[in-house]
């Protein structure tokens, strides 16, 4: 989340960073409403995730390509990021109305 958002502001394209937050948000949202420990533990994972190969591509078009065509990939990585939160915050959601078998 540090690293996305001082890229976006040494670039000083501001509403495009708060864009490249939304699905770092959205995961301390989905890890703030998991209350059963599948839930808990699917939001994890799904965390970790997101973090690692969000980063990556953020790192890989901002840093290690150069042409220019490239640098526009990153406008793309929060919308996959956000489909893959939309898919497991239901996950997530459903597994915290599962009911234990006592």
């Amino acid at each position: 989340m540090a690293i996305t958002l001082y890229i976006g502001l040494q670039s000083k394209v501001y509403f495009l960073t708060l864009f490249a937050m939304l699905p770092y948000v959205g995961l301390l949202y989905i890890l703030y409403i998991s209350k059963s420990t599948t839930a808990l533990i699917t939001a994890k994972v799904i965390t970790v995730f997101l973090v690692s190969v969000g980063l990556y591509f953020l790192l890989d078009t901002t840093y290690m390509e150069r042409q220019l065509g490239v640098k526009f990939s990153f406008l793309f990585i929060p919308l996959w990021q956000c489909t893959m939160l939309l898919v497991s915050g239901l996950v997530v959601y459903f597994s915290n109305k599962k009911k234990r078998h006592t």
